[in-house]
């Protein structure tokens, strides 16, 4: 005996392995209800190719698991009711294109669904989304076999037009308890074949005129439960339910409201308890001038949605919201729509308002021009005309015409028109043949602004002269910021070798000083009065100098000992201060100096009296230093 029918209890872990059913080949129905799974495994169900039905509702399921359905290709039957699934996205199911029944009832966590969640079901013909807490229907379009639609148990509020859009095999749609208070005009229209709507237990209090107008196929509409408004909008209502349904005209709905008609039955109405009034158009069509090709709307709204409109073409064909042509549609608001006009649309249309106590109708002319093939599109400026003319008669009156920031200069008024009439792509309208009347000894500049069409932009003069200026300032502002960031470089590069160069050459700057003034012999001596001279024996002194500054001096005379030479920034009132002291007690105009340069004995040219030694020259000399380079000498005389 073959196994077809299994129902399995008690997985570990709350979770469906890979290959647990695979040698179930012949099964058919598989029951895993109610047993706390959280999650199934790719491949799970592999080995069962023959499984028709497929029970996962009441469980802890939080996604659908989709690959796991890979290898179900007779699966027609799958139940996911009752699991805390939070979204459905894109191709949820495209895996098991057989389905024909799908139960995704009472998914209360659910929150999003994909716009293609039910792409690839096009076999199914029964969907429950029940109790899912939706407040918009989903996009249903690729279920074109769909028989049957249950949404009852959610919050949609408000039922629009193409809610249904392309369920044309639908015959069942419920709604019950889904908070419905709002049916818009033609939201039904797509349902051409639907055979029964249950709109009970609902917030609805009155429907658009002939709601049901379209659905040639409704026998059974439950209405009940519903605070029904009686007024003359719901007169219609009365008479299509006596006319569809005339063996049980209770068994639908009872007036809410007003309190005197309160506890009767819709069906049971006629125009003797009302008093109505034919509607008003608020917004009627107006004619419309347009080219081949463009598109264009007629529009005619109503103060209420509670009344139906429908159009007449110039031949006589009535056109109503559902009945979709190539071009030309009927919108939910009324609208007449032209995707694009042709020159056959020309012609008078109708918009006809209707409800229970009559119709209201207001015409409009759609007038098509054709297009010129050889301008396959135009440019609308404005044109400012400006004419100036002085109070002398021999100067020669000029007008300027304002294109886009480019001017024409025309030499006389009375040549403007045909200039411009000359000019391809420039009309001019007849209100500018005024300008050659003008009178030629006008005081004030006369501006007068209007609108042409520009066929031909590129015969506007000055306008390929401002592109070209623009082209040419941007080039040389490019270039010159180029030549500028090469300079740049260049500089620094210069710089930083000249830098090098100066910190690893030799110190070339040789100074001679020349003392004139006559020193005391064996007397101590300061400079400055900043510094002092110790004379005494040895032939060695010592020079402080206040603020010193160091100098390199290379290769001087035959002596390698001397190698710094300290300069004094300043001097006192006296080019050559003298003042008495010693190393140890200077006179106090003579502040102690922190550095001494010594002296040594050195073959020079000359000597300084009172700087040297008892056994030196008294005799005053010049003293020179000299170096071995030949650049320039410094002189510096004290």
């Amino acid at each position: 005996m073959l196994l077809q029918h299994a129902s399995m209890f008690l997985f570990p872990h709350q979770v469906i392995k890979s290959d647990t059913f695979k040698h179930l080949r012949h099964l058919e129905i598989l029951q895993l209800s109610k047993n706390h799974i959280r999650q199934i495994e790719v491949g799970a169900f592999n080995g069962l190719p023959n499984l028709n039905t497929l029970e996962l509702f009441d469980n802890r399921l939080t996604v659908v698991p989709s690959q796991a359905f890979e290898y179900l290709s007779k699966l027609r039957e799958l139940w996911l009711r009752n699991n805390p699934i939070e979204t459905l996205p894109a191709f949820a199911f495209h895996r098991v294109p057989s389905l024909r029944r799908l139960d995704l009832g009472e998914l209360r966590k659910l929150d999003f669904i994909s716009e293609a969640a039910f792409e690839g079901l096009v076999n199914l013909r029964f969907l429950n989304l029940g109790m899912c807490g939706l407040k918009d229907i989903p996009n249903l379009t690729p279920l074109v076999r769909l028989e049957e639609l249950e949404l009852s148990g959610n919050q949609l509020g408000i039922v629009r037009p193409g809610s249904f859009q392309g369920l044309v095999s639908l015959r069942k749609l419920w709604l019950m308890h889904s908070r419905v208070s709002v049916i818009e005009r033609n939201a039904f229209d797509d349902l051409k074949n639907l055979e029964e709507l249950n709109l009970s237990h609902n917030s609805l209090h009155s429907l658009p005129h002939d709601l049901f107008t379209p659905l040639h196929q409704l026998e059974r509409v439950h209405l009940n439960h519903n605070p029904w408004v009686c007024n003359c909008d719901v007169l219609w209502l009365s008479w299509w339910l006596k006319e569809t349904v005339p063996s049980n005209t209770t068994c639908c709905a009872r007036c809410h409201a007003p309190p005197g008609l309160k506890g009767k039955y819709i069906g049971e109405l006629d125009q003797s308890h009302f008093t109505c009034y034919a509607p008003v158009i608020v917004e009627p069509p107006t004619d419309l001038n347009v080219t081949e090709g463009m598109a264009a709307e007629l529009k005619c709204r109503t103060g209420t949605s509670m009344t139906s409109v429908n159009w007449f073409t110039p031949n006589g064909t009535l056109m109503t919201h559902g009945s979709y042509r190539v071009r030309i549609s009927v919108l939910h608001d009324g609208t007449l729509n032209f995707t694009n006009v042709t020159v056959q649309d020309t012609g008078q249309y109708t918009c006809m308002v209707t409800n229970s106590a009559g119709n209201t109708t207001a015409t409009a002319v759609l007038n098509v021009s054709a297009s010129d093939p050889s301008n396959s599109y135009s440019y609308f400026t404005t044109v400012t005309v400006e004419t100036v003319e002085t109070v002398r008669g021999d100067e020669e009156n000029s007008a300027r015409q304002y294109v886009n920031e480019t001017f024409i200069d025309f030499p006389n008024p009375t040549v403007q028109r045909g200039v411009l009439e000359g000019r391809p792509g420039i009309t001019i309208p007849p209100s500018l043949s005024s300008l050659s009347s003008l009178s030629p000894r006008a005081n004030r500049a006369t501006e007068n602004s209007v609108t042409v069409s520009i066929m031909d932009v590129t015969n506007i003069p000055g306008l390929d002269d401002v592109m070209k200026t623009t082209k040419i300032i941007i080039g040389c502002f490019v270039a010159i910021t180029f030549m500028a960031a090469v300079m740049l470089v260049v500089f620094y590069k210069l710089r930083k070798q000249h830098q090098l160069h100066k910190h690893h050459g030799p110190a070339r700057a040789i100074e001679i000083v020349n003392v004139e003034d006559e020193i005391g012999a064996g007397a101590g001596s300061g400079i400055s009065g900043g510094s002092t001279m110790n004379s005494g024996s040895g032939g060695e002194g010592t020079l402080r100098i206040h603020h010193p500054e160091i100098v390199n001096l290379p290769n001087i005379g035959r002596t390698d000992t001397l190698n710094h030479y300290y300069k004094t920034h300043h001097f006192n009132n006296n080019v050559m201060g003298l003042s008495n002291g010693t190393n140890n007690n200077p006179s106090s105009m003579s502040p102690p100096l922190p550095m001494s340069l010594p002296m040594p004995t050195m073959g020079l040219h000359g000597s300084i009296k009172g700087f040297m030694g008892q056994n030196h020259n008294p005799q005053m000399e010049p003293l020179l230093f000299k170096g071995s380079s030949k650049e320039n000498v410094q002189e510096t005389q004290i």
